[in-house]
């Protein structure tokens, strides 16, 4: 553009070079009038000059402004393109975190659904066990009861027998024959006491303090047998190995096993360690 202004100024110097030495041979008047051309064809010049200037300026801007646009589209286009991708990775994130907390929660009430379902059929069994335990216990300690009871009361006839008998033969005695018949219904006494225990298949661990045998049942209970023939069970007896207290002060016994335990209120067996 400078070089195309500075042409312009040039042409329009030479053009008045020109037209001077003309003008200096004539009048004044004349003189006047070659220097209105001279300016009309600097001032020509200089607005052909500033037109090419004032075009090359537009023409300038025009471009500018495209670049200036076309570089703010390419901007807007990466912004939108980069601002997509975020949001689509976004999305994906949020939807692979979604799925994995989805699974997670899956497969965390699946493991507690079925560890529910272990522990009530656990339950369930343990529960079966014990009744069927419970049960077959029942009926062992009723048919133990009751051949017990049997095997007393056909002592008892027994003894009732003998005794009788042993009342007959010596009803017309003396005072001799009336001790000799108490001894005999002693022995007879302490006779059915044995074959009772024998029946009973117990042990005799013992004795109560006015001398009846205790025994030792099935269940480890101790008893006597009464003047009916039944059993009449007992906690202290003599004879019985005492090895400690508890700390309520009750005794601890040692069985003919050898197993530590004290009665209960309620007269039951509680067992403890031997080192209580």
């Amino acid at each position: 553009m400078k070089k195309l202004i500075m042409v312009f100024t040039l042409a329009a110097a030479f053009l008045a070079a020109q037209i001077n030495p003309v003008a200096m041979a004539q009048d004044k008047p004349v003189k006047t009038e070659t220097k209105s051309k001279a300016e009309k064809a600097k001032d020509k010049a200089e607005a052909k000059a500033k037109s090419a200037k004032d075009k090359a300026d537009a023409k300038a801007a025009k471009t500018k402004e495209k670049a200036e646009a076309k570089a703010k589209s390419t901007k807007d286009k990466a912004e939108s393109t980069a601002k997509s991708t975020k949001d689509k990775a976004e999305t994906k994130a949020k939807s692979t975190k979604d799925k994995a907390e989805s699974t997670a929660k899956s497969t965390k009430d699946k493991a507690e659904s079925k560890a529910k379902s272990t522990k009530e059929k656990t339950e369930s069994t343990a529960k079966s066990t014990k009744e069927k335990t419970e049960a077959k216990a029942a009926d062992t300690k009723e048919k133990a009861e009751t051949q017990a009871t049997t095997t007393v009361k056909e002592s008892k006839a027994k003894l009732t027998k003998e005794k009788t008998n042993a009342a007959d033969k010596v009803t017309s005695a003396t005072k001799e024959g009336a001790e000799a018949k108490e001894k005999t219904a002693a022995a007879t006494t302490a006779t059915a006491a044995k074959e009772t225990a024998k029946g009973t298949k117990d042990e005799a661990v013992g004795k109560t303090a006015d001398g009846k045998t205790v025994f030792e049942g099935s269940k480890n209970g101790h008893y006597y047998l009464n003047d009916k023939g039944d059993k009449t069970y007992v906690k202290d007896f003599v004879g019985a190995k005492i090895v400690g207290q508890t700390k309520k002060g009750q005794n601890i016994y040692e069985g003919p096993r050898g197993g530590h335990f004290y009665y209960t209120e309620s007269g039951n067996k509680e067992y403890v360690k031997k080192d209580k």
